[in-house]
């Protein structure tokens, strides 16, 4: 898929982090024990804390993760079973 230059601006801001909200839910859906802070995770995902708390944030508030005010985990970790 190739952008035109000029729709650049606000298409290409929903679109990278659209991309990014998924490349994190990735990362929670391969490792279903992955329990991050803020900090580690945005070490993992090589994101400046606002950034990742912004993008962590918007996958607590859709369900997708939760956190304890501390760390954040897959919403449904403790509901899984073998």
């Amino acid at each position: 898929m190739h952008l035109r230059i000029e729709s650049i601006g606000t298409a290409s801001t929903t679109f990278d982090e659209r991309d990014l909200d998924m490349r994190v839910w990735s990362e929670y859906r391969e490792m279903p024990g992955l329990n991050l802070t803020l900090a580690q995770a945005a070490r993992l995902f090589n994101l400046d804390r606002t950034r990742c708390a912004r993008v962590l944030s918007a996958l607590v508030d859709r369900g997708i993760l939760a956190t304890n005010g501390f760390a954040f985990t897959r919403a449904d970790a403790g509901r899984r079973s073998a």
